[in-house]
C-alpha cells in the first residue's frame, strides 16, 4: 500500500524483542519469563493518512512470546501462546500435527466479535491435521485479552485525540499472531494467511493489505461497511480506517477467500457480495447454502473451508512426514 505523506494522526510505539524460534519446541518455554513489552530504543509510527489507510509498518521488530503445552491428542499438540502486543498481552491456542513436512503453511485464526479461542479450538485442531500451524487468538476484551471493546463514538474520541483505536489495535494484534507464525522454523513464510469470521474477517482484510508479505486473507461471514465521505475530513479518515471495504482492493495480487450463507442473519449475503466486487483478482466468493448455517463457520462448511485452504495455502498437497516435536 502506498503510504500518503499527508497524515493525520501518528503516535509512537516500540518493538518487542525476539524469542528464540527454538522455543516452539523446547520444554523450557512453557517456564520462559514474559519480560517487559518494549525496547524503548526501536520506534516506528502509527498512521492514518488524510484518504483514511491505516498504516503500521512492516518491520515491527522481532518478536518474542511465552509458550506452555495446553493439550495433545494423537495427532495434535496445542499450547497456549502469550505475546506482547501494544500495551497488553495477546491469548492465544497453537495448533501443531505432530507430523508434519519441513515447511507447513501458517493459519493465523480471528474470531468473531465475543467469541473466545476456546470456541474455535476445536476448528483450529482441525485444520492443524490437514497440515498446518493454526494460531486462533482471544482479540482484545474478549477471554483473556485484557481490553474493552468500546462505541463506535468511543474509537473516533480516542482517534481525534491522538490515541490508538481499539480497532486499530486489533489490527495490529493480528499482524503480531503473522509475526508469531513467521518466525516459526517449521511454518513457510510464504504460506501465512490470516482467517477470520464477522469481525474477525474484516480486521484480517485490513491487516493483510497493510503488510503485503502477508499471502491472503479468508473472511467468513463478513463484509464491510461500505463507508461514504460525509464531508468531515477527520471522522471520514476514521471511518475509511476500520471499514475493510476500504482496504479489500489492495489485497490483489495475493489471493482472496470470502464465504457466506443464504441465510446469515447478522449480515445479509447482499453486503458480502458488495464487499466482494470491491475486490481485485485472484479472488474466490464461496456461497454456502445450508439451512443449518447462519452467521460464522458451521461444520457444514467444512468442505468449502478446506477447498478455500486449499486454493489459498495448498493445503491438501502438503507433503507429510513423520518428525518428532519434543
Amino acid at each position: 500500500m502506498q503510504i500518503k505523506n499527508n497524515y493525520i494522526y501518528g503516535a509512537v510505539l516500540v518493538a518487542v524483542i525476539l524469542i528464540s524460534a527454538f522455543l516452539y519446541y523446547s520444554p523450557f518455554a512453557a517456564n520462559a519469563p514474559l519480560e517487559g513489552k518494549e525496547n524503548q530504543t526501536d520506534k516506528i509510527e502509527w498512521l492514518v493518512d488524510k484518504d483514511g489507510y491505516l498504516y503500521y509498518p512492516l518491520n515491527r521488530g522481532d518478536i518474542r512470546f511465552n509458550r506452555a503445552n495446553y493439550s495433545e491428542n494423537d495427532s495434535i499438540w496445542v499450547s497456549k501462546i502469550i505475546f506482547p502486543s501494544k500495551d497488553n498481552n495477546v491469548y492465544g491456542f497453537l495448533a501443531l500435527p505432530k507430523s508434519v513436512s519441513a515447511e507447513i503453511p501458517g493459519i493465523v485464526y480471528l474470531p468473531g466479535a465475543g467469541v473466545s479461542k476456546e470456541a474455535k479450538l476445536e476448528l483450529a485442531q482441525q485444520i492443524a491435521e490437514l497440515g498446518a500451524a493454526v494460531l486462533v487468538i482471544d482479540q482484545r476484551g474478549i477471554g483473556e485479552t485484557d481490553g474493552y471493546f468500546p462505541t463506535l463514538d468511543e474509537d473516533y474520541d480516542s482517534f481525534i485525540n491522538a490515541k490508538e483505536p481499539v480497532q486499530h489495535l486489533m489490527v495490529y494484534d493480528a499482524l503480531r499472531a503473522y509475526d508469531v507464525l513467521y518466525s516459526a522454523p517449521f511454518v513457510d513464510p510464504n504460506k501465512i494467511i490470516i482467517a477470520g469470521e464477522s469481525l474477525g474477517g474484516r480486521i484480517a482484510i485490513i491487516a493483510v493489505s497493510i503488510d503485503r508479505n502477508i499471502n491472503g486473507a479468508l473472511a467468513i461471514s463478513s463484509a464491510g461497511f461500505d463507508f461514504k465521505d460525509k464531508g468531515e475530513l477527520n471522522r471520514d479518515a476514521f471511518l475509511k480506517s476500520i471499514d475493510s471495504d476500504h482496504y479489500i482492493g489492495l489485497i490483489s495480487p495475493r489471493k482472496l477467500v470470502m464465504m457466506h450463507t443464504l441465510s446469515d442473519d447478522i449480515i445479509p449475503i447482499a453486503s458480502a457480495v458488495n464487499s466482494f466486487s470491491k475486490a481485485q483478482e485472484p479472488k474466490q466468493f464461496i456461497l454456502v447454502n445450508e439451512t443449518e448455517c447462519a452467521h460464522g463457520y458451521c461444520d457444514a462448511m467444512w468442505n468449502d473451508l478446506v477447498e478455500a485452504l486449499d486454493y489459498l495455502v495448498e493445503i491438501k498437497t502438503q507433503t507429510i512426514v513423520s518428525v518428532p516435536v519434543e
